[in-house]
Formats: structure tokens, sequence, C-alpha cells
């Protein structure tokens, strides 16, 4: 293993060691008593994850011995997987990272004004994103209902407007409360395209209550009256 050692007068100490097969590890010492250490590795196989992880135990062992057990703290985070055929992590709107635990992209398509995904995971269900943000998950029931008004409304017999929504899961929830009609106002009908295929019992749902729906366009604030079919199949 080939190391590479460099230090700074009052900025600390970076060793990097390369091994054989490519993989790495950074450590950096920081003169406020910070200590970082990165691995990388290309390596899919589970002998590999133990070896790594072997390492990890050996060097958290060495570091409370050379630091005669004053180490305040040690974290340890999983790894994250990058290059692999499904991206799993999207960041939320305040910055965070999240992994989820996607096992099929189930839709991915650009429309005039955005990319669309659709990825199933094993706990969320079919998740949309749009343009990269995480908009929903099949799993956000109660997220859908506290936009109704958590059960505070009557809808029977009135009628709705819906701005958006083409995911189907407010619309889903409307038509149950017997309301005399429902608009949906949604921009995107690549949208509708995409839910009504991935989420295909939802939209069962919907065209049976056909009766009292009306979808029409919008673009850019500028109402278009043109329907907008809702997708048979």
């Amino acid at each position: 293993m080939a190391e590479s050692v460099h230090t700074w007068q009052d900025h600390g100490y970076l060793a990097t060691y390369t091994n054989k097969n490519g993989s790495f590890a950074n450590l950096r010492i920081y003169p406020h008593g910070l200590v970082l250490l990165d691995l990388q590795s290309y390596d899919g196989d589970a002998q590999g994850k133990e070896e790594i992880d072997s390492i990890l135990n050996k060097v958290e062992e060495r570091m409370k011995e050379l630091s005669q057990d004053s180490t305040g703290r040690v974290k340890r985070l999983p790894p994250i997987v990058r290059g692999g055929a499904i991206d799993r992590y999207w960041p939320t709107a305040d910055g965070r990272l999240v992994e989820y635990d996607i096992d099929e992209v189930v839709y991915d398509e650009d429309s005039p004004y955005q990319n669309i995904k659709i990825l199933h995971s094993k706990q969320f269900g079919n998740i949309l994103i749009l343009s990269g943000d995480v908009n929903l998950a099949e799993s956000d029931l109660a997220y859908t209902r506290a936009i109704m008004g958590s059960g505070k409304e009557d809808y029977t017999g009135k009628d709705v407007l819906i701005l958006g929504g083409g995911d189907g899961g407010i619309l889903c929830e409307i038509v149950k409360l017997k309301p005399k009609m429902v608009t949906m106002v949604e921009i995107d009908q690549m949208v509708i395209d995409g839910f009504s295929f991935a989420v295909q019992k939802l939209f069962s749902l919907i065209r049976s209550h056909l009766s009292i729906l009306a979808f029409v366009a919008i673009a850019f604030g500028v109402l278009v009256m043109k329907s907008l079919p809702l997708p048979m199949s």
C-alpha cells in the first residue's frame, strides 16, 4: 500500500493510502482534534464489505490506543454506493441527503416542462420525482388528507377545484366524498400519464367516477380550453 503524507503548520495532517486494486483511504487530522477517515473502494461482494469493516474496526481500536482512550466520540457513517444502476440518493428541500430503498425505475420521461421520474420503493411504494425534487409517494396518505382538511371539510355535493395534482392522490380521495363536480387543473399531461401507468389501481378508482370529473390544461398561468383525457390503460 502506497502512502502519501502532507503536513501544514497550524492546519494539521493529511495522509493518503492507495492499494494495488485502486481502493484508497484519506486520513485527515485537524489541529483542534477532529479526525476524518474516508475509504473508497469498488467492490460489491460481501467479502469486500467484510474486509472494509474489519479495517475500520482495527483503525478505531488503534486510534483509541494512540489517544489513550481520550477519544470523545467515534461516528461511523454507512457507505454511499455510487454508480449503481438505480440512483437511491435524493436531496430534500433543505439540503439533506436521503437514501431510499429504491428497486425499480417505473417511469422516466422528459415533458416540455420537467423531467418526470417514478421510482418504486419497497417501503414507500411509487415515488414521484419532478426535476430532481421528491414530491410524494403512494404512502403519503396522511399528507394528502392534511391538504384536504383532515376531515374537517365536507365535500358532499360541492364543486371542487384541484390545482395541480397530476399524481391523482387528492383526486382519488376527493371522489370518495361524493362531490358534485371535480375539476383538476394540471400543467403537465405526462405526469397524469406516468402515474396512471405506475398506479393503475388508483386510476381505476378515479375512472369509476368519470361522470363528475373534468380535466383542463393550464400553461404558465394562461387557461387553455382543452379537455385532457384521462388515460384509459
